[in-house]
């Protein structure tokens, strides 16, 4: 069961907030508030898997540094009230793999810079508990935008009022589409949905589906925060804790009554995957297990399932089934994703996806009215997504390598530069030197850090599994091209090659011809 969680807030001086103290304890580093002199270090906590900085295309150079970035972004506000910094924190599926979770991670990164405009660090976190569920990101961003320049203009239209709803309500749809796709990619079944409680109670009856409308439609319960949480772990009084126990009772007693009430009048109570009400009682305990939760924009309250007790099937209106992309639509993806670049390192393996797509037309002539046609292109679609993410894993794994390389190098010459125009001061002022001179130092230890993971990542199994997944995914899709082939037939097919096992040899040798491009993490 996927969780949604997205929420936005805001740092602040005027409540004695830092961006620099929340950038390093998010990143699990040490970094030094030159306005204030403070030091901030993390470098021992737990849990951060992975922090990357994301900026514009045309950032300086010293905004991709944290200790500098945040520096900055402390150093352009002026008032002592000012927001300094902003934060999206949201969940990341616990069924993706570290490679998925951070590919996603950076999906969701860009997107917001995109659309923003300004610099970010983004830090994946694991769970608090052993084997527990609650994988999540914060990006942490600044408030002004980023130009070639440095740190601009405010971001006002995340300020609030009107504009600010629809920002927030821009993102959580963003991340629900960006997860799903994730989701999707990695064949996973389970899904994401930013709306409300309510708005999702209120489709699953339009639809028909009273028993996950059931599910829906209860009271929610309130974030409890890591002090309270902390308190309850003790075993000491938490107000808010104590709150969500009787309001998760009141819903289970609610929906009980609910089914009891369906049961006894004989009324047919089955979702629209099949689920009756037995399945509904196991998966409510299966959420309330998992201790989901989620957050209503605006802070609004859901009604109890009283709202639908009184509703029968029979007064639900269906809406028809949507009968989804045409055989010519699911074409033209097909064509799409072998257009794509990052399928230039396999296209020479795919013969019989290329004869099968270069007669498409004559195709979609001859088997339009073909009852399977629309699924079978539906799994080639499927079979070409994976095999262009893999292609493009390879890539970025290769690009993550070169700019750790870069970025160390830039650190270097930092310090090389610092140490040449700045020689050791002999007046009394050598403890501002070694301050200085230490923050260049701590860089280059960062950079050496992810130089060292970049290349883990890049070790001979490491390699060998990612090459493995690759010819994996193209004989996936030659496969079903040749099976469909055969099953839509026309007359330039007729020496159509048969399908065989794939020699990782020719995947090495096209790998050289065409180097992969891959996407820029940053």
């Amino acid at each position: 069961m996927a969780i949604y969680h997205a929420r936005v807030k805001t740092f602040s001086r005027a409540k004695g907030h830092s961006s620099v103290a929340a950038a390093a304890y998010r990143a699990g580093l040490l970094l030094v508030d030159e306005k204030t002199g403070a030091r901030h270090d993390y470098r021992r906590r737990g849990g951060v898997v992975e922090t990357r900085c994301v900026v514009p295309t045309d950032a300086p150079d010293w905004s991709m540094v944290p200790a500098q970035l945040w520096s900055a972004a402390e150093q352009a506000e002026r008032r002592k009230d000012a927001t300094v910094a902003r934060e999206f924190e949201l969940a990341l599926p616990h069924e993706l793999s570290d490679d998925q979770r951070s590919a996603l991670a950076a999906e969701i990164t860009r997107a917001l810079v995109d659309r923003y405009q300004f610099a970010a660090q983004a830090s994946l976190h694991s769970p608090d508990a052993k084997g527990g569920l609650n994988w999540h990101l914060h990006v942490l961003a600044t408030t002004r935008r980023l130009d070639a320049g440095g740190l601009a203009d405010k971001t006002r239209e995340l300020d609030g009022g009107p504009a600010g709803r629809a920002e927030v309500e821009w993102v959580r749809e963003m991340v629900a589409r960006l997860t799903n796709a994730h989701l999707a990619a990695a064949q996973v079944g389970a899904q994401v949905d930013h709306r409300s409680l309510e708005a999702q109670a209120a489709a699953a009856m339009a639809r028909g589906d009273v028993v996950s409308a059931a599910l829906l439609s209860r009271r929610p319960t309130q974030h409890v925060g890591k002090n309270a949480s902390a308190l309850a772990r003790r075993g000491e009084d938490a107000e808010r804790a104590a709150l969500n126990a009787a309001i998760q009772d009141e819903n289970d007693e609610e929906f009980e009554k609910l089914l009891e009430a369906f049961e006894r009048e004989g009324r047919a109570m089955e979702s629209t995957d099949g689920h009756g009400p037995e399945q509904a009682r196991q998966d409510r305990q299966k959420a309330n297990r998992q201790g989901v939760y989620l957050m209503l924009p605006g802070g609004g309250q859901m009604r109890g399932v009283h709202a639908i007790a009184g509703l029968t099937v029979g007064q639900i209106a269906v809406p028809p089934r949507s009968p989804g992309p045409s055989a010519r639509d699911l074409f033209g993806e097909a064509i799409q994703l072998w257009l794509d670049d990052a399928l230039a390192v396999v296209i020479d393996l795919l013969k019989n996806t290329r004869r099968f797509l270069e007669d498409h037309a004559s195709r979609l002539a001859a088997f339009a009215d073909h009852s399977r046609l629309r699924t079978d292109l539906r799994e080639l679609v499927k079979r070409l997504k994976t095999l262009r993410r893999w292609a493009t894993e390879r890539g970025r794994r290769q690009l993550a390598e070169r700019h750790a390389l870069k970025l160390l190098h830039r650190a270097e010459r930092s310090l090389e530069e610092f140490v040449e125009s700045n020689p050791k001061p002999a007046d009394g002022t050598e403890n501002d030197w070694a301050k200085r001179r230490g923050r260049r130092l701590a860089a280059i230890e960062q950079r050496l850090a992810s130089l060292k993971a970049a290349r883990e990542a890049r070790s001979p199994e490491a390699e060998a599994a990612c090459e493995q997944r690759l010819v994996s995914a193209v004989e996936a899709v030659e496969e079903w091209s040749g099976q469909m082939l055969k099953s839509y037939p026309i007359e330039s097919d007729a020496l159509a090659p048969a399908f065989g096992p794939l020699d990782a040899s020719k995947l090495k040798a096209s790998q050289k011809t065409h180097p992969p491009r891959s996407p820029r993490l940053h």
